[in-house]
């Protein structure tokens, strides 16, 4: 397998920030182990993730210490150069995988992501990461993707339950309201946020495997 630099498509965000108000030390060290698993299966040091990724190295070396959290766009940009789904960085890892799977409402894995004001459910439970990969998003009022644009492969769709999110492609902004939804290309800049002051619950599915 050949990997090309990507050099930190998702843009640029934060260092760090937790997955969960009360992430422990054992799930950073599971995080950090399988973040290493993963380089040295494709024969990369910590030098050579760093140039594909855009991540410095010294944060990598701090997620594989288990001494940090990867914020979303470092944990989108490690993925996405070692052609991985970002639920190898989550702490329910999904073994043994089954080919056919029913999530109950109250079996989701939830996963918090501070920086960014959203909680994640995810859709896809123990079915082998693949073609598709959903969340079920719950926006603060407020909460957005990020400072910068964010690229990633694949395809998205965003579509809305509940609550209003302002989507921008390509510096084309265009508002969803309840009901609505927006396909696009990932790998033209996008971004979003929650504009309702109630915060917003969405559905997002990602083609190709990657998503957050």
């Amino acid at each position: 397998m050949t990997l090309t630099p990507k050099k930190g498509m998702a843009g640029k965000g934060p260092e760090s920030a937790p997955f969960s108000d009360d992430v422990s030390d054992d799930e950073m060290m599971k995080v950090g182990r399988r973040l290493r698993t993963m380089r040295n299966r494709h024969g990369l040091t910590i030098a050579g993730l760093a140039e594909l990724s855009g991540v410095p190295a010294s944060t990598i070396s701090k997620i594989e210490n288990g001494r940090l959290n990867p914020s979303l766009v470092n944990a989108i940009n490690l993925a996405q150069s070692l052609n991985e789904n970002l639920g190898f960085l989550i702490g329910r890892y999904r073994d043994p995988e089954q080919v056919e799977v029913v999530v109950r409402a109250s079996d989701r894995q939830t996963i918090a992501y501070g920086e960014m004001r959203v909680v994640l459910q995810d859709l896809n439970g123990a079915f082998p990461a693949g073609v598709l990969e959903a969340r079920v998003g719950i926006l603060e009022p407020g909460a957005r993707s990020g400072s910068k644009p964010m690229r990633h492969v694949g395809e998205e769709l965003c579509y809305v339950i509940a609550g209003r999110v302002r989507y921008n492609v390509n510096g084309r902004e265009y508002l969803l309201s309840a009901n609505d939804y927006i396909q696009l290309k990932s790998e033209s800049p996008h971004s979003w946020k929650c504009v309702s002051e109630q915060g917003a619950t969405v559905i997002w599915v990602f083609s190709d495997g990657l998503s957050f």
